[in-house]
């Protein structure tokens, strides 16, 4: 989630550079090509290919979800200060917990809602919201956003039977087979916007893989306030490249991203020194009833 966090505050920076010379119908193209590539690469060895899943409906869902997740990210920032906009969609940490309960019958404690809860409010602090004329397109947003959460989640819940590379396929096809005919009525991307597309190219693709790995080996409601370390990056990486130093009000929002993201992550190690533990009291059984079984179970 660490390696995703650089990524995407990488790749987020090249578009920065890109702005208005490629549309976000192309740059959405160019990254669901590079997804698919991606996938079909890293699913040579499987048997059946990347194509072959027990879940087709649901991963047919999966990648709707990500591609009108994509246009509820344009409308917010078409309609919303760009402040209001990025703060919005970082909700999707409390999100992830909900769906995690709702779809994947997680139990979901107080350390990880608390955790979620800090995120969002270190976000907060970072972003500076207004939240001016709070209205009708702010809670389109708002809801708009859980799409975002709810492919996190689905993500975890597909892999109980496809691979990570099934999953990484069919979460950019439907979103390239969505985003082609925008694309070729949106004019070429401008000559000075080439040198920064083979990032999205590489870097986006790359990130959403580390993602859809790490909820493999990991809850989704642990693993949901590592999405807001994008942000972190991007304020420690502007104050490295561009020399603007954050205020006192953006190291607050730093440190309680990091908080929010080593409270989940603690706990769990705390469960399971415990657990580990308790295993180590238990009064030895003869190997044939132990063979196979480890501290968890």
């Amino acid at each position: 989630m660490i390696a995703q966090a650089f990524l995407f505050a990488a790749e987020t920076a090249a578009i920065h550079q890109i702005g208005t010379g490629a549309s976000v119908t192309q740059l959405a193209l160019i990254r669901s090509v590079a997804g698919v590539l991606v996938a079909l690469a890293l699913g040579r060895k499987i048997a059946g290919g990347v194509l072959r899943t027990h879940q087709l409906p649901l991963q047919l869902v999966r990648g709707a979800v990500t591609f009108f997740y994509m246009w509820v990210m344009i409308y917010s920032f078409a309609v919303l200060p760009f402040a209001d906009a990025t703060a919005i969609s970082y909700t999707q940490a409390a999100y992830i917990s909900l769906f995690s309960i709702l779809i994947l019958g997680e139990t979901v404690g107080l350390a990880c809602w608390g955790a979620a809860g800090i995120g969002l409010l270190g976000a907060m602090l970072i972003a500076k919201p207004t939240f001016a004329g709070w209205n009708g397109p702010s809670i389109i947003v708002l809801i708009g956003t859980s799409l975002n959460g709810l492919a996190f989640v689905l993500n975890r819940y597909l892999q109980r039977q496809d691979s990570e590379a099934t999953t990484m396929f069919y979460t950019n096809i439907i979103p390239l087979i969505g985003s082609m005919p925008f694309a070729f009525f949106s004019g070429l991307p401008t000559v000075s916007s080439l040198v920064w597309l083979p990032c999205v190219f590489l870097l986006g693709p790359l990130g959403t893989y580390a993602g859809i790995s790490a909820v493999r080996h990991a809850s989704a409601a642990t693993l949901g306030p590592y999405t807001l370390l994008r942000l972190v990056i991007a304020v420690v990486g502007g104050a490295i490249i561009f020399h603007e130093l954050p205020n006192t009000i953006d190291l607050v929002g730093i440190i309680l991203i990091v908080v929010s993201c080593i409270i989940p992550s603690a706990e769990r190690i705390i469960r399971s020194s415990l657990c580990n533990r308790a295993w180590a009291r238990c009064p030895r059984l003869p190997s044939e009833h132990t063979r196979g079984l480890t501290p968890v179970d």
